[in-house]
């Protein structure tokens, strides 16, 4: 037992005993430089230079172009350059079909038949049902109940009938159908057109909110 503790006692002794570092000239023997150091504050010393150099080396590969020297690296850059275009490639083809399902429906609007239009015809010429043959035979769904403050009177250009209601009440489609037309605007406020079967188109102007947005089925 005392032997171990010995050997014990020893090895921790070497480990932090002093010792001289001492330069000399070799002609003279005259000491030009000398140190005190330990073999722990060697070994210290040394763990901390290791973990600089390591520390800098990690810098300098990852915040330069050296970083596209490590294998695996310059691919995995590149995947994530792929995904983000990918991504935009799907927001703009979204947009694309959303402006496509808008511009189907203005041409619906103004265009039911299909035919070409005179140019030279004058606007009040051109019915507002073209293509329409009777709406009376269509049920249509109030889009909300309140009070009328303004009627449809074609003579002003009033093409629509203006409701008041109270604030964040529902407004309702007038038929199924699929949204052609969901946006904002100073003149209109949040606007929403919805495209029926047999060419009809209704517009929701106004509205506090929209909950629908281009291409969604109503």
């Amino acid at each position: 037992m005392s032997e171990t503790s010995d050997k014990q006692k020893s090895l921790k002794s070497r480990v932090s005993d002093q010792y001289r570092l001492v330069i000399l000239d070799d002609d003279t023997l005259k000491e030009l430089k000398t140190a005190r150091i330990s073999i722990l504050g060697f070994t210290l010393s040394m763990v901390a230079i290791l973990i600089l150099i390591a520390g800098l080396t990690y810098l300098i590969i990852a915040f330069t172009p050296l970083r596209y020297t490590v294998p695996g690296y310059a691919e995995i850059e590149n995947n994530k350059v792929y995904m983000e275009l990918y991504q935009r490639l799907e927001m703009l083809e979204k947009e694309l079909d959303a402006q496509k399902i808008y511009t189907d429906g203005l041409k619906n609007m103004l265009n039911p038949s299909g035919q070409e239009i005179d140019a030279n015809i004058p606007l009040e010429d051109l019915s507002l049902n073209n293509g329409v043959d009777d709406l009376t035979n269509f049920f249509f769904h109030p889009p909300l109940r309140g009070e009328i403050s303004a009627s449809f009177n074609r003579d002003i250009n009033h093409l629509g009938v203006d409701v008041i209601a109270p604030k964040n009440t529902p407004v309702k489609s007038i038929l199924d159908g699929k949204v052609i037309h969901a946006d904002w605007s100073i003149k209109n406020g949040n606007t929403l057109s919805i495209q029926h079967p047999n060419n009809i188109i209704s517009t929701y102007k106004h509205n506090s909110s929209l909950l629908k947005k281009v291409g969604d089925q109503v």
